[in-house]
């Protein structure tokens, strides 16, 4: 298969997960338990694309010194752009209520209308997918699968799409109007995939490595701002055994 073929293939394996995502939570509430669990699970099957795959794949081709800096440089852009999506009280209320609300825990919402807007959430999502949609086109250039990082990343999107669809519809948005947005932001996710695996397909070996160097460390950063919080946001083993279960799986697809 070709790097397009697969880099469309998978990426639309992504756009339609954060569709799935949406449209689970326009028709169903899930127990609060069960959420965490998945997005517990959904977390470790991340870490371990990180730790198995990106980290390793970028320490081969780019060097030991370009992927720590580039994980770090990586981590230090995601952060900076999460605290400028929460730099009022507004922004930020949004962004976590999706993000809590993926986990199944209780949102945050006040009845300001610029509170009910979607386009915070939306940017958000947006946001935190694209490291992860890049990281995998970058594996498929690199002429690999990702199976691991596609578990991952296709588990994170439902729960996370779920999470946030919940806050736009409580804000006053039909159903069709959070599906259809988060749609959208499935097929720009979809085309990052897919210039991740075409465009840099040519790039020199330690360009990529850099590059999946920089994604690995967004990446991380991502689980540790809108998945461990939340989904530990109480002691319990269960979610604890949910994110071994999903790193041991993410081992065994690497």
């Amino acid at each position: 298969m070709s790097n397009f073929g697969a880099a469309a293939g998978w990426g639309l394996v992504i756009g339609l997960s954060l569709i799935a995502g949406a449209v689970a939570a326009a028709l169903l509430k899930l127990p609060a338990r069960l959420a965490a669990v998945i997005t517990a699970g959904g977390g470790g099957i991340l870490l371990a694309a990180i730790a198995l795959e990106l980290v390793p794949e970028a320490d081969e081709q780019a060097g030991t010194f370009v992927t720590a800096a580039g994980m770090i440089a990586g981590t230090s852009v995601y952060v900076g752009i999460d605290a400028w999506l929460t730099r009022d009280q507004h922004s930020e209320q949004m962004r976590r209520s999706g993000h809590a609300a993926a986990a199944g825990q209780p949102m945050q919402m006040d009845d300001d209308s610029e509170a009910k807007r979607g386009e915070t959430i939306a940017a958000g999502l947006f946001v935190d997918g694209v490291p992860e949609s890049l990281a995998l086109g970058l594996t498929i250039a690199e002429g690999a699968l990702g199976l691991s990082l596609l578990a991952g990343i296709v588990i994170g999107n439902i729960v996370e799409a779920y999470g946030a669809a919940q806050p736009i519809i409580a804000g006053g948005h039909s159903k069709r109007f959070a599906i259809g947005l988060l749609g959208g932001i499935g097929l720009s996710l979809a085309t990052a995939t897919v210039l991740g695996g075409t465009l840099l397909a040519t790039a020199s070996p330690s360009f990529i490595g850099g590059a999946q160097a920089v994604a690995a460390g967004a990446i991380l950063a991502v689980v540790c701002i809108s998945v461990i919080p939340y989904a530990f946001k109480e002691v319990n083993g269960l979610v604890a055994g949910a994110a071994v279960v999903g790193f041991v799986g993410g081992y065994l697809l690497s």
